[in-house]
């Protein structure tokens, strides 16, 4: 039986053998289901977040994208495999929902790494040096423009 795309057993090993959330993401979960409601269903899952970080970590990425912030979660987690002296640079539109991802960027330490860019990501791509290259890109709006 699968949960979503996810097999229950291969589910189940990845919860047995993480960490799981900690505070500031845990916070960071309650706090988009109570500020978003349905909406949170957009946010990526523990399972993804630990991938992301761990991926991020494992290339050695040190310029990381993300087109689609919502509230954070996965924002984060590239934050986190960046390391202190690495950059993402966020995209999306709405001021509101980031508003909670700056929250808890902050609270995890990994604020200096993130330039938020309110604005569609198609503007802020093409305001980009283009000799600008990033390591990792992660696209997680609007898939079809």
């Amino acid at each position: 039986m699968a949960r979503g795309i996810v097999p229950e057993d291969i589910a189940a090993y990845a919860a047995a053998h993480s960490a799981g959330r900690d505070a500031v993401q845990q916070s960071l979960v309650e706090r988009t289901r109570e500020a978003t409601g349905a909406a949170s269903v957009m946010q990526i899952g523990g399972d993804q977040g630990v991938f992301m970080e761990v991926l991020t970590r494992s290339i050695g990425a040190k310029t990381a994208i993300e087109i689609g912030t919502f509230t954070g979660y996965s924002s984060l987690a590239i934050a986190r495999g960046l390391g202190p002296d690495g950059r993402l640079i966020c995209c999306d539109v709405s001021a509101e929902w980031t508003s909670i991802a700056r929250e808890h960027w902050k609270l995890a330490g990994v604020e200096q790494r993130i330039d938020l860019r309110i604005a569609p990501a198609l503007e802020t791509l093409a305001s980009l040096d283009p000799a600008t290259r990033f390591d990792l890109a992660f696209i997680d709006a609007d898939k079809a423009g």
